[in-house]
């Protein structure tokens, strides 16, 4: 008889995506803590779970598996680590034990990622959790809004040029859209959560270890494209009701300004109209404050939790809300970036762009799974 392949044993398919098999390790695994006062006949299905997981979620691990099978004594080996750590073993001791046993400082190491990982992973929140209470977020102190930087930084030094690239790429389709008369403005707020969605999985797969590749900015296109589309709509509609707030207060200058149906120069504006052009202006930013708070979180909720549109943007929303000061500093660090690629004639932004999506992912990783730190080799 076969032995059950480390894909079915997780209730995935061969060629799953690093969130699918993400997804699948938490439905099955238990809490830590209970695990450790649990019955052997739960920590032994915990075992089968968490080795399938450390193997499948770890790139090298991972093709090795594919292409030569089940390494039977990698899996005794993490059993017994795994065993040792549910015992109460911290990291030293561990590490210290299985230098006992005469193992390779390699598999040691080999070892001790894979039992962090499958601990940190059930330490953080639970989708069902999320689905249910729409909470499963941290608060974080002010600094983190500058070290979500920092570790978006890192995380960009990864890949640098395949970055500018993809980048440019979507800054491209994103002119070519605007081009088109409504209709392509309409479909680039619907297509954007999709694209995001697809730098989060390459931000994802970059930190364990794999590579940046072009095809990530569709990865969106092929999973939960359906919540996606509708965080799409939400940011699409609001947007729309953020335009009808500012003609209602800028009156038929603003209507101008947008619609380009004359020019319009502000110099020449009586100061009455021109007042109403800047009220107009800050009604228009107040108003996107909240809905960016919505759509921030959204798209790596959906595809890194699984959950439905409407819970990952009510869930955004909170997460920001109750983290106002790390984002007022994160805010502040772009505000001083953009200044740099004004006198830079833009140059900057080939840092900027995708300095904003990397420290996004960091900022999610931090609030959401209690993962401040990107722990990457930079190349």
């Amino acid at each position: 008889m076969a032995e059950e392949s480390l894909y079915a044993v997780l209730g995935t398919r061969e060629g799953a995506l690093q969130e699918d098999i993400l997804r699948a390790f938490r439905a099955h695994a238990f809490d830590w803590g209970a695990l450790q006062n649990g019955k052997e006949e739960e920590r032994m299905r915990f075992r089968q779970w968490a080795h399938a997981y450390a193997v499948l979620s770890d790139h090298a691990l991972r093709a090795k598996y594919d292409a030569e099978g089940e390494d039977a004594s990698f899996r005794e080996k993490l059993n017994l680590a795994l065993d040792l750590a549910l015992k109460g073993y911290d990291d030293e001791m561990l590490a210290e034990y299985l230098r006992r046993l005469s193992f390779s400082e390699e598999t040691i190491s080999e070892l001790m990622a894979s039992v962090s990982k499958v601990r940190a992973t059930l330490a953080a929140p639970e989708i069902s959790r999320i689905q249910q209470t729409e909470k499963g977020f941290r608060q974080v102190r002010a600094g983190q809004g500058w070290q979500w930087v920092v570790e978006g930084f890192m995380l960009f030094r990864k890949a640098p040029l395949i970055w500018i690239v993809l980048c440019m790429i979507l800054t491209g389709i994103g002119l070519t859209l605007s081009l088109i008369p409504v209709a392509g403005e309409i479909v680039l707020y619907l297509a954007s959560p999709i694209f995001a969605a697809g730098l989060m999985q390459g931000c994802r797969d970059l930190e364990q270890g794999g590579e940046l590749e072009l095809a990530h900015l569709f990865v969106g296109f092929r999973k939960d494209i359906q919540q996606l589309f509708l965080v799409g709509g939400v940011y699409l509609f609001g947007q729309m009701l953020i335009l009808g707030l500012m003609i209602a207060f800028g009156g038929d200058t603003m209507s101008k300004f947008f619609f380009g149906t004359s020019d319009v120069d502000p110099s020449t504006l009586p100061a009455a109209e021109m007042s109403r052009v800047m009220l107009a202006l800050l009604v228009g930013m107040a108003a996107s404050i909240p809905l960016m708070m919505m759509i921030w979180f959204a798209p790596m909720l959906v595809i890194f939790r699984g959950v439905q549109a409407k819970v990952a943007m009510r869930l955004s929303f909170s997460a920001c809300f109750s983290n106002m000061l790390p984002f007022l500093v994160f805010g502040s660090v772009f505000l001083a970036l953009a200044f740099l690629s004004g006198i830079t004639f833009g140059l900057g932004l080939l840092l900027m762009i995708p300095l904003m999506f990397t420290s996004s992912y960091a900022s999610y990783r931090d609030i959401f799974e209690n993962r401040p730190h990107i722990d990457i080799e930079v190349g």
